[in-house]
């Protein structure tokens, strides 16, 4: 316990791996028979639930992790994931590359595998710009062909398919139809894939009227913390590291985070010990006082800023630019809300900035705007059909950062 390093920003990977433990199983098990789309906002551990999966395989798989936000193309997809697989599994990538001439020429002269990375050889060797569909066939075929089990872990594949809409919706429909037909491949059994990312990949697709390339994937929101878990937490690295704190603080950290979030629990308790370790000569013990002058120093400062502005600026980076600004006017009314804001009330302010003529499609629209702000996980309905922020930090700071104006 003594040796738990605070992860803030980084990865959470052994000893430091706290959050989610026990859906590592079961994630496995829905592995086993699923292909899986992960949905989770950033900063939820979402990446350190990857990596976890990735150290400690189950079932015999071999795991093969590679995040694609900043690609654009097709090609590079499958260059990356051929990557991957060389550098996390040398070996079985030389067995994959009997037989098949693509990888057999690209190791033919010993001097030009040592002097070029494995990507450039890829690239200056092989057309992948206009084979890449063939080549990856081949690949999966060669896969297929060989008992071992793989898991391709892609992480960002929103952000990817983002980028390549904004580039070529052609290249995008069929890259994602191709995507699919591989996938279900009858001789795929041996292969599975788990895709991730911090932008609802339905909401992008849903735009583009792509949704149904991806209707054979097992969706699964990574499960929120629990109170006792973000409790265990503070209390462990607290008590390790001698920090007095009176035990109130605990319930008033969860009321000032709202629901749980890895990134901001290690934030918020790295920030409580850094005080204590400056503070300690001049008071008894960390006070419920103290947490909130913490709070509103760091979390709701320059300390987390550029953490929590990304919830603001992917609106602008994703959303359509006809909901961009009634997106942005209804999380500005939630956010001055103490109680929340009823579903009727929301939908008058949308009808005020929107000009459909026609009452079921202003409907449609505003459901389908409501419904992609709960997707994104900015807003919750509750049974009343009252709408709030989902998690109570997020809605400080964009009233601090935003609301106010």
């Amino acid at each position: 316990m003594e040796n738990r390093d605070f992860i803030v920003g980084g990865v959470a990977q052994d000893d430091d791996y706290f959050f989610h433990q026990e859906y590592v199983s079961e994630m496995w098990e829905l592995l086993n028979k699923d292909n899986i789309i992960l949905l989770s906002p950033r900063r939820t551990g979402k990446t350190s639930l990857m990596y976890r999966l990735l150290a400690k395989p189950h079932y015999d798989y071999k795991v093969v992790h590679f995040n694609v936000e900043d690609i654009d193309n097709s090609a590079d997809f499958y260059i990356s994931l051929l990557n991957a697989l060389y550098e996390l599994h040398p070996e079985y990538f030389q067995k994959i590359s009997k037989g098949w001439s693509l990888l057999e020429n690209l190791f033919n002269k010993v001097e030009e595998a040592e002097a070029m990375s494995f990507k450039v050889r890829l690239r200056q060797n092989t057309n992948w710009k206009n084979d890449w569909a063939k080549l990856s066939e081949e690949l999966i075929n060669k896969i297929t062909s060989l008992d071992d089990k793989i898991l391709f872990i892609i992480d960002e594949f929103p952000d990817m398919l983002s980028n390549i809409l904004k580039k070529d919706k052609k290249e995008a429909t069929t890259f994602l139809h191709h995507f699919r037909k591989i996938r279900l491949g009858a001789k795929s059994n041996n292969i599975r894939w788990l895709v991730s990312g911090s932008v609802n990949i339905r909401g992008v697709l849903d735009e583009a009227s792509l949704i149904n390339t991806i209707n054979d994937f097992h969706t699964e929101f990574l499960p929120s913390i629990k109170i006792k878990e973000a409790n265990d937490f503070i209390s462990s690295m607290l008590n390790a590291r001698e920090v007095k704190f009176n035990k109130d603080i605990l319930q008033n950290i969860n009321d000032l985070l709202g629901e749980p979030m890895p990134y901001f629990i290690q934030l918020f308790t790295q920030e409580i010990y850094r005080y204590w370790r400056r503070e300690k000569e001049n008071i008894n013990e960390i006070s419920i006082k103290e947490v909130k002058d913490i709070f509103n120093k760091t979390l709701l400062g320059e300390v987390a800023y550029d953490k929590l502005q990304h919830y603001h600026s992917r609106i602008k980076m994703y959303y359509p630019e006809q909901l961009q600004g009634i997106a942005y006017q209804i999380l500005d009314t939630l956010s001055k809300s103490s109680s929340g804001v009823s579903e009727k009330q929301l939908y008058t302010q949308y009808l005020t900035y929107q000009t459909i003529t026609y009452e079921n499609e202003a409907k449609k629209t505003f459901k389908a705007l409501m419904i992609r702000l709960d997707s994104d996980f900015y807003t919750w309905k509750n049974d009343d059909n009252i709408y709030t922020f989902k998690t109570h930090l997020i809605k400080l700071w964009w009233h601090k950062n935003w609301g106010a104006l």
